[in-house]
């Protein structure tokens, strides 16, 4: 049986795959994805850099995103077959936790994790070998637009219809702003009466855009599709859409972790600082009490996104998934009003990182399905 575990570089938690013993140790790979990530976070992700990138209509300075192309990363989640570096879930992981440690803000997870591991499952090789190269070189952006305006957390509740390769319908929630080249959209063949999933290029006739600042800063869009024309991906289907989802889940919570250890030592810093009759306030033991329970949540969470991140890839995947982004989110989303609580007011303000982390927290915790939609999804999975 094979192990992860995690496992620390330079102070920093990460993960390792070493036989069939628990070993605490990275092994060379992930030790250099995770000091890359380290270093380019800690050049680029202070707050002062972070608010000002925020302010371009991407959302984020291409700059960075052209950075993490020459350094190889955005090539990690892709197979080596089609240009990447064929990344496990394991180094996936590490890369997502030191994007949440670090605050970064490039689209690593809606660009890569979303539209392009969808792109190269579903696509055929005339597809992959049009798109994918040019993502991974941060030349061409793609969006998924799953989501739609009544269908709450359910990615098969489309309304948008297909009729041949023409699309007519809305999504919302469509995480990308100006600079996006196509978009991967689901929608209901009426023909076929199944879930299909075409490529629409950002500048097609009847497609009209409205992009909309989400809590963190970042960008998304509606979309509004009006006999549209479209590529079909071979492969698209409920299925893989279900896939990437939940490997998207795992990077999101994988990032959440990051974020609640980053939280974690900034309180601890801010409570080793701040004197009150006459003493640091981390001295007094109800802080003490409750700055506990914040290092069981972020140590909980952490074992959740373990057992997610080595669940076999069978029938009872999905099931696991879901109790871990179920328990991570409401997990993140308590640490991160906590740590708030600790700051007082000035917890919620732009001077500080930790209103940034819990904004970025939101978000993340109810993307794909809030902890309350996830644990009824975990239900139905493990009745059946």
């Amino acid at each position: 049986m094979v192990v992860a575990s995690p496992g620390r570089a330079g102070g920093r938690r990460g993960y390792c795959i070493r036989g069939t013993q628990v070993n605490f140790d990275l092994d060379e790979q992930q030790t250099m994805l995770r000091d890359l990530m380290a270093r380019f976070t800690a050049d680029r992700s202070h707050l002062e850099r972070r608010m000002a990138d925020r302010r371009d209509a991407r959302g984020f300075d291409p700059a960075g995103w052209a950075m993490l192309a020459e350094l190889g990363l955005l090539a990690l989640p892709f197979a080596e077959e089609n240009g990447g570096l064929g990344g496990g879930m394991v180094e996936i992981a590490t890369v997502a936790e030191e994007i949440g440690c670090g605050l970064a803000i490039e689209p690593w997870l809606s660009d890569l994790m979303l539209a392009g591991r969808l792109l190269e499952r579903a696509g055929n090789e005339a597809q992959r070998n049009r798109w994918l190269p040019q993502v991974i070189a941060g030349e061409a952006r793609l969006a998924l637009a799953f989501a739609e305006p009544r269908g709450r957390y359910n990615p098969l509740a489309i309304a948008t219809a297909a009729r041949g390769d023409r699309l007519s319908g809305a999504k919302t929630f469509v995480q990308a702003g100006v600079g996006v080249d196509a978009y991967l959209i689901t929608a209901r063949d009426e023909s076929a009466a199944g879930i299909g999933i075409w490529v629409v290029p950002a500048d097609a006739e009847g497609l009209d855009v409205r992009p909309y600042r989400l809590t963190d800063g970042s960008v998304a869009c509606e979309l509004t599709l009006v006999d549209v024309a479209g590529e079909r991906l071979e492969g698209g289907n409920a299925g893989t859409l279900g896939m990437v989802l939940d490997d998207a889940r795992i990077a999101a919570c994988a990032e959440m972790v990051g974020t609640m250890e980053m939280l974690q030592q900034a309180t601890l810093d801010y409570l080793r600082t701040r004197k009150q009759f006459g003493q640091a306030i981390g001295a007094f033991q109800a802080i003490q009490h409750r700055m506990a329970q914040v290092y069981a949540l972020v140590e909980q969470s952490r074992s959740q996104l373990l057992r997610a991140v080595l669940a076999p890839d069978d029938a009872s995947r999905p099931a696991v998934i879901a109790g871990a982004k179920a328990f991570i989110s409401e997990s993140a989303v308590r640490m991160g009003e906590e740590c708030i609580q600790f700051h007082g007011g000035m917890g919620v303000s732009d001077e500080l990182v930790i209103g940034h982390g819990h904004k970025r927290i939101l978000l993340l915790a109810g993307m794909f399905g809030d902890a309350d939609a996830e644990l009824s999804r975990y239900s139905r999975l493990m009745l059946g």
